[in-house]
């Protein structure tokens, strides 16, 4: 019989599982005998070094089959593409390559293709990917950095970085509007394939129409990136088709997503926010326009080492002058604010935003410098969250701007009138980290040309400007002037836009989706669109996931209970909140479901919260932050939202809601 040769050990230890590895010193025995001579005079003495559970107890005489040995196929696959750059020149364009297998892939002599141009790794290279993790590939390191906020790990065309791994050949072409991509095996074998955008040539590999991105309502697709969808723990899905990819318009749960560069969900280390993470701590929520002032007041003048802010807007003098006696202190004060926006920024802010500068204080705005290529755009589409941290100890996340309007200054237990909105504060060192980190990925000016610093000749004031005094008011009662506070153990969850607050399953949605019969639900907001997509569209082609939520958890049994803002309102819109409540109430009457929905102003300058209450089980969820109920908030723009589950929080919040709802309380 003709001798076997058997695989090498080094081979086994690399492309074999762990598994194998108790086999090694079986094989160095058996190298050079025939396969008639493997029998159980060679077993036992070669298993009891190895493996106490191979030993025989019986006398039988027991037969050796060696496993078949194959090589192991990497499952390399494009996970995402940076085709159409918004910037001049499109040099971050980039293709992220992923491990999608279990085994270690090397790169050495793999190939890119796009649209017939080939670049190729270099055969030489001992550049791998490990098993659920990925690599980037771009066409210019440099802008790569600017825009993804990291190095990539490989480089086609020139060799604008030394330190990059550079690819031979031909620069891939990645054309805008139509193409494909392919991921070749170093035996040229097309293994991934993207089919994309106006094309109609299928190749091999590729099953049916091409993939698209998502593009409805103010959603472009200039500057997008391509995505595949989840498909496990560190996985991607891998069908060949269309639907793998994130712009699926069929699917209302994983597709429809949006993707930009210099997010954080691009990071090695990023998690989505789709369970409750255990914190210690005291929580305090404070109710505005009755009790917001002091609170956030005391926050700003308790910061002994360190401020950071994440702001909106910033138009209040009083609490502007809080920030810059801080950064008098000696304390390093950050403020960080949006560079746009809407209306333009005022004369009122230029001067608050003054005093901390001259005071001391580091102040960027997001916006692009001037030292970016044409073309470039912010991470975001609006900066809009409302955060801070002192200390690296403390922490608040609200619904409010800082201005006289939401955080007026209470007079003998009385306030003018105001809007509605909540913050709440935590000492809770799981919370305060979290934010800690955020807050320290989006200030990067030395990495990303979105960070403009402060210019006294573009944001200062006008010369001579003072804050015009503020008009003597009509005093109101102030029912809940007084903060809550609770302390002890809570779960909560920090969900960040754009890249948590869209998952289908992230921690509220999954709040929602457990509702059933005796649960509550009470949503309070600004707005809440009664369909997502283009403003001419409607509930059935584009809705909105966080409105069908509800709706679903009435379906489900729970009741639910919406208050809109009439305030801001504009009636005559088909995605107004007035127009929001009335759809409420007609799917309520047509299914016999237990919603009501209604606009009100109960506090004088409008409801500007965005926030909620949900009792499930018995559970107690408080959801308060900056993200409204449009598609902008959750798909394009920086927000954050605090959601804990805390009794005494829950039960200010509902008296809140009842004490505002227009008729019987809400119920």
């Amino acid at each position: 019989m003709q001798t076997r040769t058997i695989p090498s050990i080094q081979h086994l230890s690399t492309r074999l599982p762990t598994i194998l590895a108790a086999l090694a010193a079986l094989v160095l025995l058996t190298l050079a005998l025939p396969m008639e001579q493997i029998d159980a005079r060679i077993l036992p003495t070669a298993t009891s070094q190895y493996s106490p559970a191979l030993r025989h107890t019986t006398a039988l005489t027991p037969t050796l089959h060696l496993p078949l040995v194959q090589n192991a196929t990497p499952r390399l696959l494009i996970a995402a593409a940076h085709i159409d750059s918004a910037i001049s020149g499109e040099g971050d364009e980039a293709l992220w390559l992923w491990n999608n297998g279990p085994f270690v892939a090397s790169l050495a002599g793999w190939q890119i293709t796009g649209n017939g141009h080939t670049a190729t790794f270099p055969i030489t290279s001992t550049l791998t990917v490990a098993p659920g993790a990925g690599l980037w590939c771009t066409a210019d390191p440099t802008i790569f950095r600017h825009t993804f906020g990291f190095a990539p790990g490989c480089e086609w065309g020139a060799d604008d970085d030394p330190a990059v791994l550079n690819l031979s050949g031909s620069t891939p072409r990645l054309t805008n509007s139509r193409g494909v991509i392919q991921l070749n095996s170093p035996d040229g074998q097309a293994v991934d394939v993207l089919v994309y955008g106006d094309e109609d040539g299928i190749p091999t590999g590729w099953k049916g129409a091409a993939a698209q991105l998502y593009t409805r309502g103010a959603i472009g697709a200039a500057g997008q990136v391509w995505r595949r969808k989840p498909g496990g723990a560190d996985s991607f899905i891998d069908t060949d088709r269309a639907t793998d990819w994130s712009g699926d318009i069929a699917d209302l749960a994983w597709g429809r997503q949006t993707f930009f560069a210099g997010w954080r969900l691009w990071q090695p280390d990023w998690q989505p926010s789709v369970q409750p993470i255990q914190a210690t701590g005291t929580l305090t929520l404070a109710t505005g326009p009755d009790g917001l002032y002091e609170p956030v007041a005391a926050f700003l003048q308790s910061a002994r080492s360190s401020l950071d802010l994440s702001l909106y807007t910033l138009e209040h003098p009083a609490l502007a002058q809080e920030i810059a006696a801080t950064a008098q202190r000696g304390v390093a004060v950050r403020l960080l604010l949006e560079g746009s926006v809407a209306g333009g920024i005022s004369n009122l802010q230029r001067w608050c935003v003054a005093q901390i500068v001259n005071a001391g204080g580091q102040v960027y705005f997001l916006d692009a410098r001037t030292d970016a290529p044409n073309g470039f755009r912010p991470r975001y589409r609006f900066l809009h969250a409302k955060y801070g941290i002192a200390d690296s100890t403390r922490a608040f996340v609200g619904t409010e701007n800082l201005t006289p309007d939401s955080m007026p200054a209470p007079v003998n237990g009385s306030i003018p009138p105001g809007r509605r909105g909540f913050y709440l504060f935590t000492d809770a060192a799981a919370v305060t980290e979290k934010l800690a980190r955020l807050f320290a990925y989006d200030w990067q000016p030395e990495t990303f040309w979105d960070l403009r610093a402060y210019d006294p000749a573009k944001d200062g004031p006008p010369p001579g400007y003072t804050p015009p005094d503020m008009p003597p008011e009509t005093l109101g009662p102030a029912p809940f002037q007084e903060p809550v506070t609770y302390t002890g153990d809570f779960t909560f969850a920090l969900l960040a836009s754009p890249e948590d607050s869209a998952r289908p399953d992230n921690l509220l949605a999954k709040l929602m989706d457990r509702a059933k019969p005796g649960d509550e639900i009470r949503w309070v907001q600004l707005y809440e669109h009664k369909y997502w997509g283009d403003t001419f569209s409607n509930p059935v082609a584009d809705p909105n996931p966080r409105l069908a939520g509800l709706i679903d958890a009435a379906r489900r049994g729970g009741a639910v209970r919406v208050l809109l803002d009439s305030f801001f309102d504009e009636p005559s819109d088909d995605r107004s909140n007035k127009a929001t409540a009335a759809y409420l109430r007609l799917v309520a009457l047509a299914e016999n479901l237990d919603i009501q929905a209604e606009t009100a102003n109960p506090t004088g300058a409008g409801i500007h919260a965005k926030a909620g209450t949900l009792a499930i089980g018995d559970e107690r969820w408080v959801l308060v932050g900056s993200v409204n109920g449009g598609e902008i908030s959750h798909k394009l723009n920086r927000e954050v939202s605090l959601l804990v589950n805390a009794a005494p929080l829950y039960d200010r919040m509902v008296a809140v809601f009842q004490a505002d709802w227009p008729v019987g309380g809400g119920e």
